[in-house]
């Protein structure tokens, strides 16, 4: 399993490190920069065959347009904000993007939900879903 953070949104770094150890009860640390994504990586072992990526329409479709081939994980959850410009990379990964009413997916403020960066609801479903990751991950997201 991987995290990987837009390098624009590293000020975000320690605020999602609290909540993915809320999610996980794991550390993750960040690690050397790949091309323009700070990968958090889990202290200790971890068997979950998913890619978590984090960032503007833009940067995500780049990053997977340019890795998607050499990406090792099975499932890739994409938070961004145009989610429905990722849907052609379904035919090659598992996609899991964030649920919308509208092709925006809107982003709050974290400060009032007790986050230290801001937040869509898709994130904040599966923080507060419960049952195994994969449940979590298909209650909170769109496939």
């Amino acid at each position: 399993m991987r995290y990987i953070v837009h390098e624009s949104q590293r000020k975000e770094i320690p605020g999602r490190q609290i909540y993915l150890y809320d999610v996980f009860h794991l550390y993750f640390l960040p690690r050397e920069q790949e091309a323009e994504y700070i990968p958090l990586s889990p202290v200790g072992h971890v068997n979950l065959n998913i890619l978590f990526i984090t960032g503007h329409v833009n940067q995500v479709y780049s990053y997977i347009r340019q890795y998607i081939d050499t990406i090792p994980e099975d499932i890739i959850v994409a938070t961004t904000c145009f989610p429905q410009r990722l849907s052609k990379y379904k035919r090659k990964k598992t996609l899991f993007v964030p649920k919308t009413t509208s092709n925006l997916c809107y982003i709050h403020n974290g400060e009032p939900y007790g986050f230290s960066f801001d937040i869509t609801d898709s994130e904040l479903d599966f923080y507060n879903a419960s049952g195994s990751i994969m449940e979590r991950l298909q209650s909170a997201y769109s496939k």
